[in-house]
């Protein structure tokens, strides 16, 4: 009776892990045939040209074209609520070619963005297509419109200066980037273009003289970094 017993509950286990493994009814929105990536949940249909993408709840992720099953030409990707567009730009390869513009939950553009086919940040290109070949300057804009920060990359790293404005148009830093790490003398400003802070890299550590300022302009702290670590005396005035 015991064993009878045992047999029926490990049964009635399997069932249940059958069960969980069923994929969840289709929306409606989705069409016929498109099959689910069990990983994110997402829904896909395909055709020999195009692929459309569609979430959990059926409305439209993203949409574009196909050519011998990588994506090509024109695509967009879209807000939750399945029409607002939050990014566009166009795929050569499976990768992304040229000017792509990404935009915030309003459909407003906030980041302008370049992309090449060469050069690619190797480990990145391995994992994915969708980064690692960023290439050229990018420009990020504040809800207005205005810029709020200029800079380029390569090969999907921050490369060269880097520009930032406070949003009355005024410089809030300038500095510059090698391969993602700060390197080279930045400057901070107050909102009025008063100085803030002054300080210098080397291989994205602090290294060297370090100055920040009152809002007078009056020197407030003077140190000096070596490495990262402070290895003058701090004088605060």
């Amino acid at each position: 009776m015991r064993v009878v017993l045992i047999l029926f509950l490990a049964a009635a286990g399997c069932k249940d892990g059958l069960a969980r493994l069923k994929e969840p009814p289709r929306p409606e929105a989705v069409p016929a045939g498109a099959e689910r990536d069990r990983r994110t949940g997402i829904w896909g249909y395909k055709t020999d040209k195009d692929w459309t993408l569609y979430n959990a709840d059926g409305k439209k992720y993203a949409e574009g074209g196909l050519v011998l099953g990588l994506r090509q030409g024109e695509w967009k990707y879209y807000n939750v609520d399945g029409h607002t567009v939050l990014s566009r730009g166009k795929f050569l390869n499976d990768w992304r070619e040229g000017v792509w513009d990404y935009n915030d939950t309003r459909g407003v553009l906030y980041l302008r963005m370049v992309y090449t086919q060469e050069p690619k940040r190797e480990l990145i290109a391995l994992l994915t297509h969708d980064y690692g070949n960023e290439n050229g300057p990018y420009e990020r804009h504040y809800p207005d419109g205005s810029i709020e920060e200029t800079g380029s990359f390569q090969a999907g790293y921050y490369e060269g200066p880097i520009t930032r404005f406070h949003p009355n148009g005024r410089l809030l830093l300038k500095g510059q980037y090698q391969k993602d790490l700060m390197v080279g003398r930045w400057l901070y400003y107050y909102p009025d273009g008063t100085i803030l802070r002054e300080e210098n890299y080397v291989q994205g550590a602090l290294d060297g003289l370090f100055r920040s300022y009152h809002p007078d302009g009056r020197l407030y702290v003077e140190t000096h970094y070596e490495k990262g670590a402070v290895v003058g005396p701090v004088v605060i005035r």
